[in-house]
């Protein structure tokens, strides 16, 4: 089963997505996002099973989604609420993750994702210090850095 991770910035612009594509360039965490962006991440999804996400990644992402009106994050919050009905979380106890080199550096939530790039699980992020403490795991080559794909499909590459 081909499985990926989604950081919380790409998870939020998802779940927002999925929910209403006019509300993109609305909501305060999406707005550096276009529809376009969007239609590109659904498309590289399609290439996938399984999103995987940790308690720290969802947590992270509940609490932004309520950056909008109440109305809208509560639509939101359903739709992450259907998305988790069929996912399966990846958990490891936060004083383990705690203990990873990256910890003060990059938090929680992303030492948690790094601690399963570790185990060959491949990362979409669209965060640079993120995109380069996984891509300096030496056995996972396969961390897709969003921002490139975005360019890539903005020139025409």
């Amino acid at each position: 089963m081909k499985r990926i991770i989604l950081d919380t910035n790409l998870l939020l612009l998802w779940i927002v997505g999925l929910t209403d594509r006019s509300l993109i360039g609305k909501h305060k965490r999406t707005k550096t996002f276009e529809i376009a962006d969007f239609d590109l991440l659904v498309s590289v999804l399609s290439g996938y099973h399984e999103i995987v996400v940790t308690p720290h990644i969802l947590t992270e992402t509940s609490n932004l989604l309520s950056q909008t009106t109440a109305s809208s994050a509560t639509a939101m919050r359903a739709k992450l609420s259907d998305f988790l009905k069929t996912q399966r979380e990846e958990f490891e106890p936060s004083s383990d993750v705690m203990k990873h080199k990256t910890f003060f550096r990059l938090g929680l939530t992303d030492c948690a994702i790094i601690r399963l790039v570790e185990k060959n699980i491949p990362l979409i992020t669209a965060d640079l210090d993120l995109y380069l403490a996984a891509s300096a795991v030496k056995h996972n080559s396969n961390v897709i850095n969003f921002t490139h794909l975005r360019q890539a499909r903005m020139f025409g590459g």
